[in-house]
């Protein structure tokens, strides 16, 4: 089986086990509370987006 594969089918199984644990137990977030994950989040992402940057002009991946 190719790695590719192995790798789509533990993604998946990953997604289906939150899937299930979240809806069994839904937390209500307050507006202030989503801001502010908000806010984490995308800061995340920016230094995922940087950091892979950074790994490809420098040529490791």
């Amino acid at each position: 089986m190719p790695p590719i594969v192995t790798i789509l089918i533990v993604l998946a199984i990953a997604i289906v086990g939150v899937l299930m644990v979240t809806s069994r137990n839904p937390i209500q977030l307050t507006p202030e509370r989503q801001q502010q994950m908000s806010r984490i989040i995308m800061v995340l992402m920016l230094l995922v987006m940087l950091t892979a940057s950074v790994r490809f002009c420098v040529g490791g991946f």
